[in-house]
């Protein structure tokens, strides 16, 4: 990603609290008969007032799955599990003290605990945490994000850098991306840490449900071996530079192949294969380049304006590089300052 997003804290994140207290202290301690009373005392009201279809049936169904079908070091296993799995950093990081467990891990200790787990931590962030009994409580995701866009004010995707972020101005908000995917790993499906904003095009179109920490089979597409990612809420720049070459001077009739992109961050280049991977950056830019409006445009602009005689094409190109290094994300001015410096080396000004 390009630059990373600013961690907001929010009442919703209560949400995560009572998780903690369900899987380790309720769910790995499962012994005699379920109560309500076993809950944290806040997450015990908000089961008691929604329908029990919601909170109360799975998790008395999960508790008894761990009770009858696990073994006290099985339960200890997934206490384990838990933690890493909500450690969004060290797993984008690719610690090795910290391992992630997948629902294919549940599934070896039991499929049907690996069921009821998807299902109810899937419902967590689709359904349970929009009842009005949550929201009443700790807050919602409106209000979280509008917290959010206050803080993260670029107005556009980190993750390709020219996506529109619809932000206080806008009565829509866009949808939040698990990073590591809810359908793959359980238990971080309303981890705020696991969330953020992304572009329409990023979360929908190239993203969907790929891994970023795991590598990505050319071939079959099938994820593989671990591998570091960039973390959303790094306090360390990501550290990209983006350098290219033109293999032709006809720019009006530019494709893909006449463009030689190079994408660096020395000393994290494993974070700049899997960002490149999952949102299709290479494709996506090499495209945007050779669009009429975009970089053809940008071209013609400066021959243009330099025929009109105003100014020299050196002192257009300036004021273009100027306006890049100040705003890089406005009219993807990262992208425009890297191509028509290729341009220039290219000798088509």
């Amino acid at each position: 990603m390009l630059f990373n997003y600013y961690y907001v804290s929010n009442t919703i994140e209560t949400f995560q609290v009572y998780m903690d207290h369900l899987v380790k202290e309720v769910w790995c301690k499962a012994d005699g008969a379920f109560s309500l009373t076993l809950l944290h005392p806040d997450f015990q009201a908000i089961v008691a007032a929604v329908s029990t279809d919601h909170l109360y049936d799975p998790i008395r169904e999960i508790y008894e799955l761990f009770k009858t079908q696990l073994s006290a070091e099985q339960r200890q296993t997934i206490a384990k599990w838990y933690d890493h799995n909500n450690d969004i950093e060290a797993l984008c990081a690719c610690r090795p003290d910290k391992q992630p467990a997948t629902y294919a891990n549940i599934r070896v200790l039991s499929a049907d605990l690996e069921q009821a787990l998807k299902d109810f931590c899937r419902s967590l962030f689709t359904d349970v945490i929009h009842l009005k009994a949550v929201t009443s409580r700790i807050g919602d995701i409106d209000a979280h994000y509008k917290a959010f866009v206050a803080r993260n004010k670029e107005g556009k995707c980190p993750y390709c850098g020219y996506g529109d972020i619809k932000g206080m101005h806008n009565t829509r908000r866009e949808a939040y991306d698990h990073f590591l995917p809810k359908g793959i790993y359980p238990f971080n499906s309303v981890n705020f840490r696991n969330l953020a904003p992304m572009c329409n095009e990023c979360n929908s179109a190239y993203k969907l449900a790929k891994d970023p920490t795991r590598n990505i089979d050319p071939i079959n597409r099938q994820t593989g071996a671990r591998r570091k990612a960039f973390y959303s809420y790094a306090t360390v720049a990501t550290g990209i530079t983006i350098t290219m070459t033109l293999n032709t001077k006809d720019v009006t009739k530019l494709v893909p192949i006449d463009i030689d992109l190079q994408i660096a961050a020395p000393g994290r280049e494993e974070e700049v294969e899997g960002w490149k991977d999952v949102f299709g950056i290479e494709e996506r830019y090499k495209a945007k380049l050779c669009a009429q409006n975009d970089g053809i445009a940008w071209v013609a602009h400066i021959v243009e304006e330099a025929e009109n005689g105003r100014m020299t094409k050196d002192d257009l190109l300036e004021l273009v590089f100027r306006a890049a290094d100040r705003s890089p994300y406005d009219g993807a001015a990262f992208l425009k300052k890297a191509f028509l410096t290729a341009c220039r080396n290219a000798n088509i000004f």
